[in-house]
């Protein structure tokens, strides 16, 4: 069994990262001007220049923010069998979140694109609910409802149709406080919900090393349920992020540990990962690219500092730039082994296509496969007495075959084979008399999950509280 992690830096490269980022946050630091969030840096140690709204944060501010982020922590699902536990990255398989943030759909068999809608999202609650590898539904922008209370409507139906946790993208301040009331009322009040927290949040930079003081209000609220948060990391390499990789790391290195400061300064406890969405400018085009070489190289480096901190990280390996299926299955197993490899804990993006803008339901059907494929390698294999076969072969002796030899019978279904759902080893000759693609497995699979996968209903009482709590948002 696997039992340690692959390292990209070496010790004295990752000691160099972490001193260069220091050095960042000790020069220019943070910049906000939340005068509640200013005055509790200042007293943890901070100095703060209101004028220039700079928040300089000295190293034990760093070190202690390390200490009091919380290494292991749960996020629950609406079913205590569908909770899921988020710790340090190790050699396992991590978890895998679906694409959020998506406004449109794509179906890569019709190659029809088009708005999301709110049918759509309950689709992709009861899609993510069936499929065994994916573990965390992440909200997407149905463009069918006001689009003020978007994501009111949008963690509704996901409450309603799935019953994993779920990552919770507001609008803002003020509609979080209608999405907690949501999740209060279906976890089973305030205290159920920082027991079980039903649904993680986000808090946003917006620029470099820039909290807006909304994003703060909203960590505010994040902070009194106890909900777990992140904070992405989108640094542009290239355009507002240092070109070289070494650069890049040092920039997003430097964001990820002021960002924790930040959130263990205000509430200290709070769960927490190293979430990482960087992509580059394509210096040719001029177009944002979400997956190549380099970036698979700084998401590893990136992976390898959480594990050096021991927090949790999250990467986005589902993540690509294109919309042609050959390239975005290379691309992301290519990622997704990289990054599982290096240790990260959780992996986001999954059935998203085109950068972010769109959501492709079949896409996800195959992402799960292929999530399935990546599990069945972290796990390893076992080695024992039995399983090194000495007998068998010395029995077998040069005959060579092993089909009819009392160890083959034995191991049979004891020893672990991944069992393709789509993927299809058959030979042409064999595959060519029906010649369906794994796309049209996928959509195949996908139209028998939604004809028969059923998600028990919410009792009708707390329906009529959630219709209720939408309604008074819409009314306000």
């Amino acid at each position: 069994m696997m039992d340690q992690c692959y390292d990209l830096l070496s010790s004295s490269e990752i000691q160099m990262v972490h001193e260069a980022s220091l050095e960042v946050l000790q020069s220019i630091g943070l910049r906000l001007n939340h005068p509640v969030a200013m005055e509790k840096l200042s007293a943890a140690g901070a100095k703060i220049d209101v004028a220039k709204e700079q928040v300089r944060l000295p190293a034990k501010m760093i070190e202690k923010a390390l200490e009091t982020a919380p290494k292991t922590f749960v996020c629950a699902g609406r079913n205590p069998e569908f909770d899921v536990v988020v710790s340090p990255g190790s050699a396992a398989m991590p978890l895998v979140r679906s694409a959020a943030g998506c406004i449109n759909h794509y179906d890569p068999i019709t190659n029809e694109y088009r708005p999301l809608t709110l049918q759509d999202c309950r689709d992709i609650a009861q899609l993510m609910d069936a499929l065994e590898n994916m573990n965390i539904v992440g909200c997407i922008v149905p463009r069918d409802v006001p689009s003020r209370t978007y994501d009111l409507h949008v963690l509704k139906a996901m409450l309603e149709r799935g019953r994993k946790h779920i990552w919770a993208l507001p609008e803002d301040s003020r509609n979080l406080k209608y999405q907690l009331e949501m999740m209060k009322a279906v976890a089973g009040g305030s205290d159920a919900l920082r027991q079980r927290p039903l649904c993680s949040g986000i808090v946003c930079l917006m620029e470099t090393l820039y909290f807006p003081s909304d994003e703060i209000e909203r960590l505010i609220l994040y902070g009194e349920c106890n909900l777990p948060v992140k904070v992405p990391l989108v640094p542009v390499f290239g355009a507002n992020a240092p070109y070289t990789l070494a650069g890049a790391l040092t920039h997003t290195n430097a964001e990820a540990l002021g960002s924790l400061v930040l959130l263990q300064t205000l509430y200290p406890g709070i769960p927490t990962w190293y979430t990482m969405l960087l992509s580059e400018m394509e210096m040719t085009m001029g177009n944002t690219n979400f997956l190549n070489p380099e970036i698979i190289l700084i998401y590893s480096g990136m992976i390898q500092l959480a594990r050096h901190y021991g927090i949790p990280s999250c990467s986005v390996p589902f993540i690509t730039t294109d919309c042609q299926m050959h390239q975005i299955m290379l691309e992301r197993g290519a990622a997704l082994t990289m990054y599982a490899l290096s240790g990260v804990s959780e992996i986001g993006g999954a059935g998203s296509v085109d950068g972010v803008r769109a959501m492709s339901p079949i896409i996800l059907v195959i992402d799960d496969e292929i999530a399935a494929y990546i599990h069945r390698i972290m796990e390893g294999f076992e080695i024992d007495r039995e399983r090194l076969a000495v007998e068998a072969i010395n029995r077998v002796g040069h005959k060579g075959s092993f089909l009819e030899d009392t160890h083959t019978l034995q191991f049979l279904r004891q020893e672990r084979h991944f069992k393709p759902a789509l993927f299809d080893w058959r030979a042409y000759e064999t595959w060519s008399k029906d010649g369906k693609t794994i796309v049209e497995r996928a959509r195949d699979k996908m139209k028998d999950i939604q004809a028969t996968h059923e998600v028990p209903s919410l009792e009708e009482p707390l329906q009529r509280e959630l219709d209720s709590i939408l309604q008074a948002a819409e009314k306000e």
